[in-house]
């Protein structure tokens, strides 16, 4: 981190919002603020190397960039009036409610704050409350494999601080057990791994449900569900991602959950993104982030929706009702999201052939790569390894699957 930062003074006229760790869905952000008139003041907590390889330009749209490994760091950098402090990302949520209420704006208790973080914190308080999850252990490295033999198999390993998938894995018997390599470095956000989180693997639907929350009532927005290609057992769930209809009994069950989860762990303010796995034994709360959701799903609402995700939140934690807890959604379509996989081999990219005539196909709402031609392109194991997304919409769920079939037809990798 940049040793000597300069105090931030007041700009006349401005208000100023503090945004997190403003990645990925950073841009949104800085756009909504900038049509607020309010000026950005971007925290980052992480170290520059890894910000610049999540995204090189990271600062554009930034009035102030701060960096601060912590929340006292970053408030004696303020002299300023804050109007806002916004959580943009995993790492934003325990150093944003911090902020947040060291500086008397509005936001989420601090006292869940880490167990909306770490998995080890979240199963705990979970467990306190009355909210089902599946079985589980929390340990260091090398008692993973004890934990496995007492969870069963199969089983799911993970880091308690990780994201998007990273470096979690499938345990399917006593011999993978055995050939598991030894457990550590670091998370998704450079930050050491000190626990792991070993439960066990519930077989069914797995799903995102997406919720806003204002004043301590909460709405729930949409479910969406994570379909494999395959009815095998699987470590990453990204394939095919499909809005689901409200009808669905699955889907219902997963929202009544989600609604139990906010108030066990109670989120008053903004977005929140709930994982939760059904199985027939029950469903099951897999994770609760305080943040939008991920895997292009907001730039799917600003296409096909009244939901203004940025705008939305930034007014939310300004103290704003925007409405969105009963304003209609105006979804009128089946949505989904094509995750595009290389389950072939770790190589360089040549080209993702099919993307010139995907902005010709009916339905297809946008198209996101993650790599160009010469970047080496790893075997996907997480969100941040997928080689790009494709937003697919239809007028019902029987042409949505038809078309994201087609669509898959359509895009072939080249590996050198």
């Amino acid at each position: 981190m940049p040793s000597a930062p300069l105090a931030v003074e007041a700009s006349p006229g401005l208000e100023d919002v503090v945004l997190v760790n403003p990645l990925m869905t950073g841009r949104g952000f800085k756009q909504a603020c900038r049509e607020r008139g309010v000026r950005v003041i971007s925290l980052y907590t992480l170290d520059p190397d890894l910000l610049t390889s999540f995204q090189e330009d990271y600062t554009e749209g930034d009035d102030v960039s701060l960096y601060a490994a912590d929340s006292p760091s970053a408030r004696s950098q303020l002299q300023a009036p804050v109007r806002a402090v916004v959580p943009t990302t995993e790492p934003s949520v325990v150093v944003a409610d911090e902020l947040g209420r060291s500086l008397g704006v509005p936001g989420n208790p601090l006292e869940t704050a880490p167990a909306r973080r770490d998995k080890a914190v979240m199963r705990a308080h979970a467990m306190a409350k009355g909210v089902p999850v599946p079985e589980f252990a929390v340990v260091d490295g090398p008692a993973v494999r004890a934990s496995l033999d007492s969870i069963g198999f199969p089983a799911i390993v993970k880091p308690a601080t990780g994201a998007g998938s990273e470096g979690v894995v499938l345990v399917s018997d006593a011999a993978e057990a055995d050939a598991l390599p030894s457990l550590g470095g670091t998370d998704t956000f450079g930050s050491p791994v000190r626990s792991w989180l070993v439960e066990r693997y519930v077989r069914g639907r797995e799903m995102a449900v997406n919720t806003f929350s204002f004043d301590g009532r909460h709405r729930v927005l949409d479910v969406w569900e994570y379909r494999q290609p395959s009815e095998g057992d699987y470590d990453q769930p990204y394939w095919n991602v499909v809005r689901m209809p409200a009808h669905d009994p699955v889907a219902a069950d997963a929202a009544a959950l989600a609604l139990r989860v906010l108030d066990a762990y109670e989120v008053r303010l903004g977005p929140a993104h709930i994982e939760v796995k059904a199985g027939p034994d029950g469903t099951f709360l897999i994770e609760v982030a305080t943040r939008l959701p991920g895997a292009h799903m907001v730039d799917h609402w600003e296409r096909n929706s009244s939901i203004r995700p940025y705008a939305d939140t930034l007014a939310a934690y300004m103290g704003e009702d925007t409405g969105l807890l009963h304003r209609d959604l105006g979804v009128d379509r089946a949505l989904g999201i094509c995750c595009l996989r290389n389950d072939d081999r770790a190589a360089t990219l040549v080209a993702l052939h099919g993307l010139e005539e995907l902005a010709r196909t009916p339905g297809v709402d946008g198209v996101f790569p993650n790599l160009s031609p010469g970047d080496h392109a790893p075997l996907t194991r997480d969100l941040g390894t997928l080689l790009g997304f494709v937003l697919v919409s239809a007028p019902d769920h029987a042409t949505l699957s038809r078309r994201m079939s087609h669509i898959r037809s359509l895009v072939t990798p080249e590996l050198a």
